[in-house]
């Protein structure tokens, strides 16, 4: 499988939110790839957690599936999901990973339906294990490629939760705090007073360029910062994207 620079991007942006020794709940495609990354650059000691029941993964190739024979490899343990959703529910997972369809301001994620529930223009996969990670995961990242589209001012299903409406005062039966970040290609936006603020932009990104297309006046910090450019996709952080997916 190979991955576009913008893919790339996002994924490297992501990384960054990770620190070395947190336990990260991945999921398959950008996330785990930058999990991955994270691994192989400034975090070798994360902890990578599949919800096949696998904990402790080291893949040697961006998996695609959970159950891909790559998600095992020097794995520490092999359990079940079961074994995985407990260490969540026991508030052990420092970060959960997670993308969708469709984003709001407020870090809604909606990975469900497309209009309508009954009657949708497109039928998406559902949660999997995405609304549990959004509820009990410490903080979350949420990464969304540039597509004006999946900006929406309010999501038409909340799958995953994400910050509630301004002065709504919040009740969250899980322990997490919610979305900490969301990664595009082109910048890194925080949830200020749970509503997505410009904070970062990418090396060589305006910030005009940074929200194009969405249909909300998206927030900025007064100071935005540059995000550190992606490295040269030979280096060898790079080596397992470049050497193929895994079966």
């Amino acid at each position: 499988m190979s991955y576009d620079a913008e893919t790339l991007t996002m994924a490297w942006h992501a990384a960054q939110e990770l620190h070395d020794g947190e336990v990260v709940f991945v999921g398959i495609g950008a996330p785990g790839l930058a999990a991955m990354i994270a691994r192989r650059s400034h975090a070798p000691d994360i902890t990578m957690i599949f919800e096949s029941g696998v904990i402790g993964a080291d893949p040697d190739k961006p998996p695609l599936s959970t159950g891909s024979p790559s998600v095992a490899r020097g794995a520490a343990m092999i359990g079940t999901m079961l074994d995985v959703f407990a260490t969540l529910q026991q508030g052990r997972i420092d970060v959960g990973m997670l993308s969708g369809a469709e984003i709001d301001r407020r870090g809604n994620l909606n990975s469900t339906a497309i209009g309508a529930y009954d009657n949708p223009a497109v039928r998406l996969p559902g949660s999997g294990g995405a609304h549990d990670i959004a509820m009990l995961a410490r903080r979350t990242v949420l990464l969304m490629p540039h597509e004006p589209k999946r900006f929406v001012e309010k999501v038409g299903y909340i799958t995953s939760p994400g910050h509630p409406a301004s002065g709504v005062r919040a009740v969250r039966p899980g322990s997490g705090a919610g979305p900490a970040a969301l990664v595009t290609p082109r910048a890194l936006f925080r949830f200020d007073d749970g509503e997505m603020t410009l904070a970062a932009t990418a090396h060589g990104v305006t910030a005009g360029e940074a929200v194009a297309g969405i249909s909300w006046d998206v927030r900025r910090r007064h100071r935005l910062d540059v995000l550190p450019p992606l490295p040269d996709k030979n280096h060898s952080i790079f080596d397992f994207v470049n050497d193929g997916a895994s079966a």
